[in-house]
């Protein structure tokens, strides 16, 4: 049996590489994104620490501390400022890969139904002409057969016609020797009767 060939083949690996790219470049910018995250939730703690530090100081009334924790926090909600603005670009990068990576699924997934429902007529038709081949040698088989029973009426034909005539040869020779037999008979009494009348 011949081997199915897919002639999209080649647009098949070539969107199964790119849905497998997105893959790989989707578990990369989820680990970007995780990371900022865990960056944000660090500077939301270090402020939650200094928050508290600083209403410490401010119970222990040491206001020198407390100026440096309010410029230390400031500079810390900054920094959260910058880093959400990081974890939501990493967010909205994780959607745009998952975007792209559900299409090449889709895209990948079309091609490989194209290529089942393919592979399917492909082996209806040779199914089809495994029994085309089938009929063929059945009717060769068939007519093989039907020469051979020809071929062997035809000998037993010519078999029982020389038995025939070899049966009608023994009879004409058996009819001749009788034949031959009577005439030498016949003849001796002529030559015995033509022997007592010339006497």
């Amino acid at each position: 049996m011949a081997k199915f060939q897919y002639r999209l083949q080649k647009v098949l690996n070539m969107r199964l590489k790119r849905e497998d790219n997105l893959k790989l470049e989707l578990a990369d910018v989820k680990r970007v994104e995780q990371a900022e995250k865990d960056a944000l939730e660090d500077l939301k703690g270090r402020e939650q620490q200094s928050q508290k530090s600083m209403n410490d100081q401010l119970a222990a009334g040491r206001t020198a501390d407390v100026q440096m924790s309010n410029d230390y926090l400031n500079s810390l909600k900054e920094k959260i400022a910058v880093q959400e603005k990081k974890w939501k670009a990493a967010q909205a990068r994780v959607m745009e890969v998952d975007a792209a990576y559900k299409k090449a699924q889709r895209d990948s997934e079309v091609v490989k139904k194209h290529k089942s429902k393919m592979h399917e007529r492909w082996l209806a038709e040779e199914k089809r002409l495994e029994a085309l081949r089938l009929d063929e040698m059945a009717g060769n088989m068939y007519l093989a057969k039907q020469r051979r029973r020809l071929a062997d009426e035809e000998e037993e034909a010519e078999y029982n016609e020389r038995r025939e005539a070899e049966e009608q040869a023994a009879a004409m020779l058996a009819e001749s020797s009788w034949m031959q037999g009577f005439l030498q008979t016949a003849q001796q009494e002529a030559e015995r009767i033509n022997t007592e009348w010339g006497r």
